[in-house]
Parts: C-alpha cells; sequence; structure tokens
C-alpha cells in the first residue's frame, strides 16, 4: 500500500533486534564468567564456598531463564502483535473515510454527468429551438402569401358570386318570360288524347266530325289552323290542335265532358307550367290546381286562391297571402 510499510518486513526486523538483544545478554555473563575463571583461585574459607555455591546457582537460573525467555521469544517470532497491527492498519482508510470518499467521487461524477448532460441539452434545444424558429419563419412567409391569394381569390369570389347571383336572376327573369312566351304561343292550342288511328287519316275532318257529333259544336276548316299527331311510344299517339282563336277554342273546351270513347280534350301547357303544377299538387297544401290562359293557379282548403310563378315559395305565399 503507498505510503505504508510490509508488515512481514518489519516483523522481521523485530525478530534481529531481539536476537542481537539476547546475544549481548548472553555475551555479558559469558564475558563476566571468564572473568572470574582468570583470577586465581586463593583458599576459600567455609563461608565463600557457601557464597559461591549461591551465586553459581544464581548463574545457572539466570541463564536457563534467559534460554527460556530465548524459547518464548522464538515461538512468538510469527505472532503479530498489538504494535503489528496499529503499524500496519495506521495507513489504512477508514470505513466512514472510504464512504465519504466514495460519496464525493460520485458527487463529482455526477456532477460532471449533470453538466455534460446540461450542456449537450443546452445545445440539442438550441438546435431544435433554431430549425423551429426558421420553420415558423418560413411558415409565416407562406402564411402571408396564402393569405394575400386568399384575400385575392375572396375578392374574386364576391365578384363571381354578385356575378352569378344577377346572371340567376337574370336567367330565372329570362326563363319566365320564356315559358309565358312559349306558354302564350299555345294559348290556342288543344291537346287530344286517344284520338283513333288509321291509315290515311284527314286528321282536320275526323276532328271537325268528332266536334259535331260528340259535343254539337260546327266547325269550319278555318277554324283549326293545324293539326298534327305528337311522338309517343304508345299508340294512339296524342294530337296537338291549333285553333284559329280563343273562342273556337273556348267553345269547344267548355264541352270538353261531353266527348266519348275516352277521348280527353286538354290545354297545351308548357313543361316548366306541369312542373310547376306537379309541385303544387305534390306540397298537400291545395284543394285544387289547374291552368287558365296562360297561368298557374291553386285553391287551398279554406277557399284561398292564388296564382303562382315558376319560382315563387309556395309556404311564404301561402303565409302571407298574396
Amino acid at each position: 500500500m503507498p505510503g505504508g510499510s510490509n508488515p512481514s518486513n518489519r516483523l522481521s526486523s523485530q525478530s534481529a533486534d531481539k536476537q542481537k538483544q539476547v546475544k549481548t545478554v548472553q555475551s555479558l555473563l559469558t564475558a563476566k564468567k571468564d572473568k572470574d575463571n582468570s583470577k586465581q583461585p586463593t583458599k576459600r574459607t567455609r563461608s565463600d564456598v557457601s557464597t559461591d555455591s549461591n551465586t553459581s546457582m544464581d548463574l545457572s537460573g539466570i541463564i536457563n531463564f534467559q534460554k527460556d525467555l530465548d524459547e518464548i521469544k522464538f515461538s512468538l517470532r510469527d505472532v503479530t502483535t498489538k504494535d503489528d497491527l496499529n503499524e500496519v492498519t495506521k495507513d489504512l482508510v477508514k470505513t466512514a473515510d472510504l464512504e465519504n470518499m466514495v460519496t464525493g467521487i460520485v458527487k463529482k461524477l455526477f456532477s460532471k454527468f449533470e453538466s455534460t448532460l446540461d450542456k449537450k441539452m443546452n445545445e440539442r434545444l438550441n438546435k431544435i429551438q433554431t430549425d423551429m424558429q426558421e420553420k415558423v419563419e418560413a411558415l409565416s412567409i407562406e402564411n402571408e402569401h396564402l393569405r394575400r391569394k386568399i384575400d385575392q381569390n375572396e375578392a374574386k369570389t364576391i365578384s363571381i358570386k354578385k356575378e352569378l347571383s344577377e346572371t340567376t336572376e337574370i336567367a330565372k327573369v329570362t326563363n319566365i318570360s320564356s315559358n309565358y312566351n312559349e306558354q302564350y304561343s299555345r294559348k290556342n292550342n288543344i291537346k287530344v288524347y286517344n284520338f283513333p288511328w288509321k291509315e290515311q287519316q284527314d286528321l282536320r275532318q275526323d276532328f271537325i266530325q268528332m266536334v259535331k257529333s260528340d259535343l254539337n259544336i260546327t266547325l269550319h276548316d278555318r277554324d283549326i289552323v293545324a293539326i298534327h299527331r305528337l311522338p309517343a311510344q304508345r299508340e294512339p299517339r296524342p294530337l296537338i290542335v291549333r285553333c284559329f282563336n280563343t273562342d273556337v277554342k273556348r267553345s269547344i273546351m267548355r264541352k270538353r265532358k261531353e266527348l266519348r270513347n275516352k277521348v280527353k280534350f286538354v290545354d297545351d301547357v308548357t313543361t316548366r307550367n306541369m312542373a310547376l303544377i306537379k309541385r303544387l299538387e305534390d306540397s298537400g297544401r291545395f284543394d285544387q290546381v289547374w291552368y287558365f290562359n296562360c297561368g298557374i293557379y291553386g285553391r287551398t282548403d279554406n277557399g284561398l286562391q292564388m296564382k303562382y310563378g315558376l319560382y315563387d315559395d309556395i309556404n311564404r305565399r301561402l303565409r302571407e297571402g298574396k
């Protein structure tokens, strides 16, 4: 461990020091013994002998005690002492210090990571913000361009709607006028259904003869301006009879209920007026609907009678009563 010492080396040095100390005691004792032996023995008294005997016993005991100490020390040469442990562990990091160290390292790493993450996030956010700002500016320019186009188109649309409204009104007036003119041109016409058909038929004479026999009305050739059959899938095909004037037509139509053989006389109504008649009938608001003198009329259950045009609002007309 850095800064520390090897426990085995320290133990070896301590054993060597102890051995040196032991050798020093032994050498002293040996030197003392040799010194005593070098002296010339003198005649000893009984008390001297007794004293020497005691001294010899003391030296033997000391030597034996020293040997025992040496043996004990030799036996304990590998035993770790408290000083050794203190020496070994004095440089070791304590648990609390280690926890503090680890906590500090973790905090530093986390702080560094957090700083790096914040930096990267800020860079990313700045890039996204820049991109978004560029896109917003581009969209703003495009939006302004589109707004101008919309304004232009709206102005054109308003103009077109105005023209369309005017054109529609003109078309309605034109259609009403055209329908009236067409109906007026058919004013003296009579449409005939189920008129008998035969080969080499003289329609004028056959018609005059039918009116004479069924309605007891005498007609002359000049009273019938034109007569012909209309195209149709069924036979007999219907006839269109143009009378000389309104009086001739009126005289015939007054007695049409007296016709026989399922022959039927009706006014020659235009397609647009027929559609108006159907619209009035389908509304369910009228007791009777009919054509008279180029106009379409309707009578309600309560007796309200009015003339209706092609583009009239039926419900509004009935609410207003005019």
